[in-house]
């Protein structure tokens, strides 16, 4: 091996741990309650405002933080792979 495929080896490396310990940390109730309360001071108002009684601030924002973070993976392992992956 030489030393321009050590780096890259390397940095691959870092880079999937940096990515692996971002997606953990996207994937904690922290995560979701840090929404929440950014939300609440961006707009003043909790989520639960305006909504019927069965609203689940959770299940809400999992939902379109999963929408997000699926693409990103999606998109950072084909990244990390170097190859396109058929989504259908």
């Amino acid at each position: 091996m030489n030393k321009k495929e050590k780096v890259l080896e390397i940095v691959n490396d870092v880079i999937t741990e940096k990515i692996t310990g971002l997606v953990e940390e996207m994937s904690t109730n922290e995560f979701v309650e840090m929404i929440g309360d950014m939300y609440f001071d961006q707009t003043g108002k909790n989520l639960e405002d305006d909504t019927d009684d069965e609203f689940d601030k959770d299940e809400y924002l999992n939902e379109i933080i999963g929408s997000r973070v699926i693409p990103l993976l999606h998109k950072l392992t084909e990244y990390m792979i170097g190859k396109s992956i058929p989504t259908e």
